[in-house]
């Protein structure tokens, strides 16, 4: 079985990278990806319940799903449940019934197991996160400072998990913060 070799990208390449360069495809793909400072269809978030759409930068449900990715094998605690639900409370602009239930859920079954290998993840619960979300919205340092406040109020060493929600939130606030203009 033959394996393709990946192709070097040369100086004359300056149309941007081909869809096939990065990923095997069979048949139809977009031509180019290629980095735009101006909204297309591939960059913005549409808001599913007023169809407004947000660019500005790193999304909490974004933001979410790196922390999935960050410490996906640890298993939900109560102040994830705390920061997971503060956040999506600050994406959608009010409490609603979705990643913070399913934490809570999480949380509940996670008692009752006494193996880390049976309890449920982070990654479990956050994975597509952004697509859960009602609506979402570019991280702030305000949105970032609460999440934090609500983890470590749930947590008896008062510190936020080291690539957990509240931290991956203020990571993203600081990247959107130094991205302004």
């Amino acid at each position: 079985m033959s394996q393709r070799q990946p192709r070097r990208l040369q100086a004359s390449d300056q149309e941007g990278i081909d869809f096939g360069d990065v990923f095997d495809v069979i048949g139809a793909a977009p031509s180019t990806l290629s980095p735009s400072p101006t909204p297309t269809a591939g960059n913005v978030r549409p808001d599913t319940v007023t169809g407004a759409v947000d660019s500005s930068g790193i999304s909490i449900g974004e933001a979410l799903e790196a922390a999935a990715i960050s410490v996906g094998d640890k298993p939900v605690d109560r102040g994830d449940v705390a920061a997971i639900r503060a956040a999506e409370a600050r994406a959608a602009g009010s409490s609603v019934a979705g990643l913070g239930s399913k934490a809570q859920a999480a949380v509940n079954f996670n008692d009752r197991e006494a193996y880390d290998y049976n309890k449920i993840t982070i990654s479990d619960v956050l994975s597509d996160a952004t697509a859960k979300l009602p609506r979402d919205k570019a991280v702030t340092s305000e949105d970032a400072d609460g999440v934090r406040g609500a983890e470590v109020s749930d947590k008896p060493e008062s510190m936020p998990t080291p690539g957990g929600v509240a931290d991956t939130l203020a990571t993203a606030a600081r990247v959107n913060q130094d991205d302004k203009p």
